[in-house]
């Protein structure tokens, strides 16, 4: 299923994945009467509240998604976190597609991704993994602890895996329309209950052929002749990731003393470009080659815990583009007639480097029982070169471009009457340094120009959490926090994002006030939680696709973010559930000038592009059936309000482009058997094939259908 693709699994590779599995095998006997319970369905709980009370009745707005219930479906982890209230995901296209994950008003790089704690900017298209290789989800809203080194304006996910002191061997495989392959083993051993190995690996690929309606039909001269519907010929997406770490635990001297290697490839056909998909590819791709080392470190001593990891390694992306070919949408081309033309600009065969090391240290001192003093360093560096051998005219990263950033936080936690008063007060220091090498138009010319970046800025905030009654808990946050400019914002890509070096760091007062409810009669379990937040941010980073192609991320001075979100949950007779949320969102420019003094004639508008009301709907019923075994359904509907594609306070009326309202159907049922060994199930996606789009109106797959099988052990 991967002749398509350019992945490879060297020998090495494979022979390494066979052998940690057939050693897990050997070493990893439960008799029957030992073997965990059923996992399968027992709790059709979607959010609930974390093992770690601490975390949950902190005055942080964090949720915690249990993946428990999404295991035996076909759902990845952005589709379980939109699940959550006040999360939007919105991906441009299938499998492999970006993604652009909305929290509370602010989206995209304003959200910062971790797994078990390291930054994820480097793990790929981690977040598509399925929910086998995932225990729990922490959603931060706004306010980031320290130990997670964020400079995150609007929230941090962080995804945590099994505890390692367990024996696992979890197998999945899923086959569905546009020949979608999606597979992945998770297997962990113990020896002797202090050194453990662990291994994860995903293989996926999909052709991503779904119907397109309303491209363009051209004649033999490229000129638009009206609409048609066609299939999408050059989208295929393959990709593989496996990762081996391995180490100790409970040790005297660690609690954790690990080291884990990440190997991951994919290449991409692109159909078209990332905003429009009115110029279409038939040739163009790109491949990504990405390989890690990290290492972490964790020991609690008696009032002292210690915490630090590091990462380095390296991620190459080959951009292919050397057929001088111009396509349509029936994969018809002609050839250009300057053959030095690729499809998409001037023949190119372009290789981007980036180095990267992280590293972060935190220390958290008890000072008494209800008191504690933390402190953390994050250092993130980050070089990028880039090499095309077809274009020698063409060079970008031809210097080497770097940035640096590093984060350090100081944080007071206490407590009081009797811990029902939670109060965390901290302050963070912001440091950014980095070296541009881009060319920039100077007197109507092009030239390459060196800029030197040095970027200090303080933030602080507090969180408070008072629990009114045993049922109720009301929790409060602000801080003034700072977003630094992304590598790919401030250096640009080589593709389709050019660099902007004047680029600002973002700023934000962010306020959240939340109030939660739990509560269990007799056979019922009730759940509603309720949050008002407030983002106040100047030198608002955005993406500006100013160009047929290319686009560049600019500043926008002032944007004012309100909105409000709940969700309800309800458990009956341990056999039902209903989950509802819903977000209300105003994201408003607030500009009345631009950086050039002219008047800004959006100021008081909506930005565009980004919707402002959106909820989902989540049905489900499990029941026991002969043998112990188990069969659930679920019923999952989402809602998309209309929302303007462009500024929408310009042009006219009638012809303002806009993305319509969508409401679309997901069904799924699941059968378990031999005590939750195996599991079966049937996934309907969009299974009225209702029309839906996303970032920049590109379409999305219509109906689709997948049977997935699971084996735990």
């Amino acid at each position: 299923m991967f002749c398509q693709s350019s992945t490879r699994f060297t020998p090495t590779t494979i022979y390494l994945t066979c052998c940690l599995t057939s050693l897990f095998f050997a070493n990893h006997a439960i008799a029957d009467n030992e073997k965990p319970e059923s996992n399968a369905i027992e709790k059709i709980e979607v959010i609930g509240r974390d093992s770690t009370e601490e975390l949950t009745s902190s005055g942080f707005a964090v949720e915690v998604l249990l993946t428990e219930a999404f295991k035996n479906s076909n759902y990845n982890l952005l589709q379980i976190l939109q699940s959550s209230p006040g999360i939007n995901v919105r991906q441009s296209g299938g499998v492999g597609a970006k993604f652009n994950l909305s929290l509370n008003g602010l989206s995209g790089n304003q959200i910062r991704y971790f797994f078990d704690g390291i930054p994820m900017e480097d793990f790929g298209s981690a977040l598509t993994f399925p929910a086998n290789l995932v225990e729990q989800i922490e959603v931060y809203k706004g306010v980031v602890p320290i130990s997670l080194g964020a400079d995150a304006l609007g929230g941090a996910i962080n995804v945590i895996t099994p505890a390692l002191d367990q024996d696992l061997l979890d197998i999945s495989y899923t086959y569905g329309s546009f020949n979608t392959h999606k597979a992945s083993i998770f297997a962990q051993k113990n020896f002797d209950n202090d050194v453990f190995i662990r291994l994860s690996t995903t293989l996926e690929h999909a052709d991503n052929d779904y119907k397109m309606h309303n491209v363009n039909r051209t004649d033999e001269l490229g000129n638009v002749i009206g609409t048609m519907t066609a299939k999408r010929f050059h989208d295929e997406y393959s990709a593989g990731m496996i990762k081996v770490k391995f180490g100790v635990i409970n040790k005297s001297y660690a609690d954790e003393l690990s080291i884990a290697i990440t190997g991951a490839k994919n290449r991409n056909n692109e159909q078209h470009t990332a905003t429009s998909i009115n110029s279409v590819f038939g040739k163009f791709y790109s491949e990504t080659d990405t390989q890690l080392i990290s290492a972490i470190y964790q020991k609690n001593f008696d009032a002292l815990s210690l915490s630090a990891y590091l990462l380095t390694g390296q991620t190459e992306e080959l951009i292919n583009d050397t057929y001088n070919r111009d396509y349509n949408w029936l994969g018809e081309y002609t050839v250009k007639a300057d053959e030095l033309q690729g499809e998409l600009g001037t023949k190119s065969l372009f290789t981007v480097t980036d180095d990267i090391f992280r590293a972060n240290i935190s220390a958290q001192y008890q000072l008494s029982a209800d008191s504690s003093i933390q402190v953390s360093h994050s250092n993130n560096y980050l070089k990028k070169t880039g090499h095309d051998p077809v274009n020698l005219n063409n060079t970008v990263f031809s210097l080497p471009n770097w940035i640096r950033k590093a984060i350090t936080g100081l944080a007071f936690d206490t407590s009081a009457l009797q811990q029902e008063l939670k109060w965390n007060i901290f302050a963070k220091h912001y440091g950014y340094q980095g070296e541009i090498n881009a060319e920039q138009s100077i007197d109507f010319n092009l030239q390459n120009v060196k800029s030197e970046v040095d970027i200090s800025e303080i933030g602080y905030g507090s969180t408070i959490s008072y629990q009114l009654h045993p049922d109720w808990l009301v929790k409060t946050s602000y801080e003034l926090a700072y977003r630094l400019p992304e590598a790919e914002e401030i250096l640009g890509t080589g593709k389709y994002v050019r660099p902007n070096p004047n680029l600002k760091p973002e700023k934000s007062h962010n306020i959240n006030v939340g109030l939660l409810t739990d509560f269990t009669s007799q056979n019922t379990t009730h759940r509603f939680e309720a949050n008002i937040f407030y983002r106040d941010s100047s030198d608002f980073i955005r993406y500006v696709p100013d160009r047929i192609i290319y686009g560049i991320y600019k500043n926008l001075q002032k944007v004012e973010t309100t909105g409000v979100e709940g969700s309800y949950y309800l458990s009956f007779y341990d056999n039902y559930s209903l989950q509802v949320n819903a977000t209300y969102q105003d994201i408003i420019n607030k500009s009345s000038v631009d950086y050039e003094g002219v008047t800004d004639l959006n100021y008081g508008k909506r930005m565009p592009n980004e919707p402002y009301l959106f909820a989902n709907a989540r049905l489900a019923a499990s029941f026991y059936l002969a043998n112990n075994d188990q069969i659930a359904v679920f019923w999952t509907t989402a809602y998309v309000n209309k929302f303007f594609l462009n500024w929408e306070g310009t042009g006219d009326d009638e012809y303002k482009l806009y993305i319509p309202t969508q409401i679309t159907h997901d069904f799924d049922v699941e059968y378990s058997f031999a005590d939750g060994s195996y599991n079966l199930s049937l996934s309907a996606r969009n299974i009225l094939n209702t029309e839906t789009f996303d970032n920049f109106k590109i379409e999305k797959p219509g109906r689709a259908f997948y049977l997935k099988f699971r084996y735990l052990y």
